[in-house]
């Protein structure tokens, strides 16, 4: 090589000796520039023609075409990274892009990328593929600071679901020899590359991606995010971009499966479409698609399992049986600002329901609530999160009664006597309530609407209201409950059956006088003005006080 480099500097020097009047070391100076101009249009011919796609990386046996043994069933996501990283299709591959995303022409530059797609149809494999081609094969130190690292987030509900496609990745570096030499460093949740360039793990928190540069965000599950609370799925896409902002060739793959229809993910089907990759087809289309390596039978096990559920995690199609059983307007225009506890007083009657816990992975809650005209009012609301001893909880609570007068708690079927048991040795008796806590949820939803309740400005009371999902089963009779994908509600029960005790069992007000059909109807109560009665006929337990006219009801 050093040889034929020689060579040519003097061949060109003793021709450029020929045809001008200059010195032999002007000549082999100005040789030696422009052989090294020409070695540098070779150098950048060379790179422009060892350019590859990520299709041509994946269909490449020396790159990640090793980890592919058969790309028939892949087809669909080929299309899918042609339309992502804008590559030219062919006939076929347009008309499979216009079947699944309902629109005619792919687009010509993409910031964004949305996959609805059913389970196991692939999407966290395919998603790690292309974030460490954009890791690997893109250079973005033009557009970093000096010190600035950029970063491949794995984002997702909890860390061990971004881990997912975060392990799928280092398998991609760990099975591709020239691109485990770029690795400098292996971390439980990190990769760190020569480039500069960092993978890690993150979840879906707005507060914790703010501030680093993002060259690819691959979001998981987006539609099991919270649309509502204290880290809303807007909320976290806002904190987003504006850190993709300064990177043109940065990437926003968003996967998931489908789910309700509210959040991020269904706002941006209904606005600009998404790429379907609905397993055996979307019901107004007429495309088919294959799942890689699912058997065709087990589709018609699970839609004669749960039609509703096998639409939703086969075909890719939003669930029509799931929508928030509550929504954020009506549980805000209850919460009183500010407000956390109210003082007891003694002219009301207050209510208590009561949610028990073993203490093992449930909280222990109690709520307590008097009426007010017609009007539920939240006067106490108190969570003993796990682990916790149940017994010494009980006595807890029991002593958090005790300064509203309450002898009497109705409360959740749970654990038998138990909790019976329990709150007797404290002098209070415990009853089973007669409603099932979707019945509760059910019976709330009037009493929300109509702004009915006065709720505290309890943060974990809201987000659990607002988590809530109702459902219409098979018999078409509605239920409400906690998501499926996990999540607590035990505050929200104890209030809604707080809400339910003094709403739906009125409180005989100290102004009311009883009527009743023909002369002299209210003799009795009008002979025992100001006089004890026995507290069973306000409901309560005979050694309650109350008084007519002369003294209140409490």
């Amino acid at each position: 090589m050093e040889h034929k480099f020689a060579e040519r500097v003097y061949k060109l020097a003793s021709a450029i000796l020929a045809s001008k009047n200059t010195t032999p070391q002007a000549a082999i100076t100005i040789a030696l520039w422009f052989i090294e101009l020409l070695a540098e249009i070779e150098r950048s011919s060379m790179t422009k023609r060892k350019q590859v796609s990520i299709v041509d990386a994946i269909r490449d046996k020396r790159l990640f075409g090793s980890l592919f043994p058969d790309l028939t069933s892949w087809s669909a996501w080929l299309v899918f990274l042609k339309a992502t990283f804008v590559i030219p299709m062919d006939k076929q591959e347009l008309e499979l892009y216009r079947g699944c995303t309902r629109r005619n022409d792919p687009p010509t530059s993409v910031k964004e990328a949305y996959a609805i797609v059913g389970r196991r149809g692939g999407k966290s494999r395919i998603v790690s593929f292309a974030a460490v081609y954009l890791a690997c094969f893109h250079s973005f130190q033009k557009y970093l600071a000096p010190g600035e690292v950029g970063l491949v987030l794995c984002l997702a509900r909890d860390r061990h679901q971004a881990k997912v496609v975060f392990n799928y990745i280092v398998g991609v570096f760990r099975s591709v020899a020239a691109l485990n030499q770029m690795v400098t460093a292996y971390r439980s949740d990190e990769i760190e590359l020569t480039n500069g360039i960092n993978i890690l793990v993150k979840t879906s928190d707005y507060r914790a991606i703010r501030g680093p540069t993002v060259v690819c965000c691959i979001a998981d599950e987006v539609a099991f995010w919270d649309s509502q609370g204290v880290s809303p799925d807007k909320e976290i896409f806002a904190a987003l971009r504006p850190s993709m902002a300064t990177i043109p060739e940065a990437k926003l793959l968003v996967i998931s499966s489908p789910y309700a229809k509210a959040g991020v993910l269904f706002d941006q089907l209904l606005r600009d479409g998404a790429i379907h990759h609905p397993g055996l087809g979307l019901p107004d289309q007429d495309v088919t698609v294959s799942l890689p390596e699912v058997p065709l039978v087990h589709f018609d096990e699970e839609i004669e399992r749960d039609p509703d559920a096998a639409r939703s995690e086969w075909f890719a199609q939003f669930r029509e049986d799931v929508e928030a059983a509550f929504s954020l307007e009506s549980i805000e225009q209850c919460v009183i600002p500010g407000r956390s506890d109210l003082l007891p007083a003694q002219a009301i009657h207050y209510r208590a329901f009561v949610d028990p816990s073993g203490g093992r992975r449930d909280q222990f809650t109690v709520a307590i609530a008097h009426r007010k005209s017609e009007s539920a009012i939240i006067d106490l609301v108190r969570a003993w999160p796990p682990p916790f001893d149940p017994s010494q909880v009980a006595k807890e609570c029991s002593e958090a009664l005790k300064p509203y007068r309450i002898k009497s708690v109705i409360g959740d079927n749970y654990g038998g006597e138990w909790a019976k048991e329990q709150f007797r040795k404290h002098g209070i008796n415990y009853e089973l309530s007669e409603k099932h806590r979707s019945q509760l949820y059910l019976d709330l939803i009037p009493a929300l609407n109509s702004k009915r309740v006065e709720l505290p400005d309890n943060r974990k009371l809201i987000d659990e209201l607002r988590r809530l999902e109702r459902r219409r089963g098979r018999s078409g009779k509605d239920s409400i409950d906690h998501p499926a994908y996990g999540g607590s509600d035990d505050i929200a029960n104890s209030v809604a059956g707080a809400v339910d005790l003094v709403i739906s069992k009125p409180v005989m007000s100290v102004n009311a006088m009883p009527t009743g059909v023909g002369r002299n109807a209210s003799w009795p109560f009008a002979s025992t003005l100001g006089q004890r009665l026995p507290g069973s006929v306000f409901g309560g337990s005979d050694d309650d006080d109350y008084y007519v006219g002369a003294k209140p009801i409490r």
